[in-house]
């Protein structure tokens, strides 16, 4: 379709509130191209908005200001009734426990508790699931973590995966995760209502995807040069 053939009201307008390298400024993040794509394959164009503040990413998408969410959890149109969740996974979300190469590391989370540990505050994967510690410390944000752990004032820090992989390569600072993670999240596109028709088109494109191997493709183009279990990624 050109540009001069696209109408407003053609346009999928989405957003999420995941960073690099789930999203860059270059447009080749890991949504970016999966929803270009997806929409590609809808006959659609589509926009990718970046919206740090969830509770006004989530009022956009259920007032219908924009058309959908990608990257969020499970059970949001509960709350949200105005949203539709796509029927299939977008893609799994992992949280680990990192740190630096040559330390120990925990296998679960009964496992963390001898150790010195950080994570951002807010992040409630960890506040509900972290068993007690020998000492916690939380931070705003996660460059605060990596500095925590470069300086050795922590022995751990819990992060999502491929954001603080990506991070702690620009920084150079050399980082290793535990496997398997500490939880596994699936998250999902969710279109408002009056896509409804679309989401299961949506759905079935996802599984074409992940059987062809293009959405695997995807992955390992944004994370293969970070760290393991790519595939583990759908």
């Amino acid at each position: 379709m050109s540009p001069a053939s696209v109408k407003a009201d053609d346009v999928l307008r989405f957003s999420t509130g995941m960073i690099a390298p789930w999203t860059n400024a270059a447009g080749t993040g890991f949504h970016q191209r999966l929803i270009h794509l997806l929409a590609d394959k809808l006959g659609r164009p589509a926009d990718l908005e970046v919206i740090a503040a969830s509770s006004r990413a989530l009022k956009l998408a259920d007032d219908g200001i924009i058309d959908g969410l990608a990257g969020r959890v499970a059970g949001l149109d509960r709350e949200y009734t105005n949203l539709i969740a796509v029927p299939e996974r977008m893609f799994v979300n992992d949280f680990v426990a990192c740190a630096s190469p040559g330390a120990p590391l925990p296998t679960d989370w009964a496992a963390v508790g001898p150790f010195s540990v950080a994570y951002v505050i807010g992040w409630q994967v960890f506040e509900h699931n972290l068993p007690r510690v020998r000492e916690l410390t939380t931070v705003k944000d996660s460059a605060q973590l990596l500095g925590l752990l470069r300086a050795g004032r922590v022995e751990l820090i819990l992060h999502e995966r491929w954001q603080i992989l990506w991070l702690a390569r620009e920084a150079g600072i050399p980082l290793v995760c535990a496997e398997p993670p500490l939880a596994r999240v699936p998250m999902y596109i969710y279109l408002h209502r009056r896509h409804a028709d679309l989401a299961p088109a949506v759905a079935d494109i996802l599984r074409r995807m992940k059987k062809d191997g293009s959405y695997d493709a995807i992955a390992r183009q944004v994370f293969g040069g970070l760290g393991p279990s790519v595939t583990e990624v759908k």
